[in-house]
Parts: C-alpha cells; structure tokens; sequence
C-alpha cells in the first residue's frame, strides 16, 4: 500500500513540475508578443513628428490684397500659382486689372499679392508713377520688367499658353487672350511672333509692349 502511495505521489510531483513548466514558458512567450506591439508602438510615435514636420513645411502662408472678393491671409500648398490664390480668395471682381500680374508665378511663403483695379493701374500710367514697387507696399506678384532674369524660361510661348499665361502679359486682357487660343485654333499654331498681330484686336501698339516676352 505504501508502495502506490508514493508512486501516486511522485506522479503528482512530476505532473506538477510538467504543469509549471508549461505555464512559465507561455507567460514568458505572451510577454515577448506584447514587447514586440510595445516596441511598434513606440517607434511609430517616434516617426509621428517627423510625418508633422512634413505637413508644416508642405504649405505657405500668404496675404492676397485688393480686387479679389475675399482678400486675406491664406494657407496654400506649396507648388501652388497666383491664379490659384485669387481663386481661393473668390476670383477677381468686376473691376480688377490682371495686366501687371504674373498669373503663373509660383507663391512663397509670406508672399504679398495685390491686385490692382482698372482705375488705378490707368492713373499710374498717367502720373508715370510705380505700379508694382512703391514706397508703403512691394507687390511680389507682379511682373518685373527691370530685371529680365531667366527670361528664356519665362517668356510666353503663344502656341501654348493658356488664357491665364497670355493674361500676364502687359495689356492682354481676357478677351485677347480668348482671341488668340482661337486664332491658333482655327488656323494653326503661329509661325512667329510678328504673327500675333494677325489677331483681331493685337496692333502695332500691343505687339511692341509684348514682343519681348513672348516666344513660338
């Protein structure tokens, strides 16, 4: 009788030991699964600045003035053109003058754009004053014409431009623009420059104030 008692015994002890063995490996294996989420979560919220960084540096602040219908600071992807401020800020009114505004120029960060009226690009021309670069507010969207600095790249090509490329040039407003997509349309891209005046509406006057700038 003694006998089976302590082999009953010893197989308790040895299913006991197994029992233990059992457990303390699966605790030892489930606190290695959860280090490996804990390392993944840490390291991701590591990278989560670096992803914030990336979206601060991504836009630009700029200030849009004058005849827009919502003028103001906006907050614009960077890459983005002047044309697409203006649309932004609700598109231009009745009563403004793109004629000095690089439409296409790519915007900068604390960039300011003013958008003149009709009325007052016409009394400058008068008084022969500044324009774009006057004493009380530099208008970093207009057109320079004292420094023809990559003129090359800048010029307007007139087989492709579009409407709001050709509106930068000095004295295009919508409708010559229109025009002359349609004469190229209709007739076939123009063979040089001097051919722009063939549109109606592009004289003498017009050509010697855009030859510069323009390019087939």
């Amino acid at each position: 009788m003694k006998k089976v008692i302590l082999v009953l015994i010893g197989i308790s002890i040895l299913l006991g030991g197994t029992i233990f063995v059992l457990y303390k490996n699966n605790k030892e294996s489930n606190e290695e699964t959860v280090d490996i989420f804990k390392e993944k979560e840490e390291k991701k919220e590591e990278e989560l600045p670096i992803e914030e960084k990336k979206k601060e540096v991504s836009t630009v602040i700029v200030d849009i003035k004058g005849n827009v219908n919502n003028p103001g600071v906006y907050e614009v992807e960077n890459g983005k053109r002047v044309n697409d401020v203006i649309n932004m800020a609700g598109g231009l009114t009745e009563t403004a003058d793109t004629s000095n505004i690089n439409l296409a120029k790519i915007v900068t960060d604390e960039m300011t754009i003013v958008i003149y009226s009709k009325e007052e690009v016409l009394e400058k021309y008068k008084s022969e004053v500044c324009i774009c670069d006057c004493p009380y507010i530099t208008n970093d969207a207009c057109i320079n014409e004292s420094s023809n600095e990559d003129n090359t790249s800048s010029l307007v090509n007139i087989n492709t431009a579009s409407i709001e490329e050709l509106m930068t040039l000095q004295g295009l407003g919508e409708a010559k623009a229109k025009s002359i997509i349609e004469y190229r349309t209709k007739n076939g891209n123009f063979t040089s420059i001097d051919s722009i005046k063939e549109v109606s509406g592009i004289g003498e006057a017009i050509f010697e104030k855009i030859k510069d700038y323009i390019t087939v």
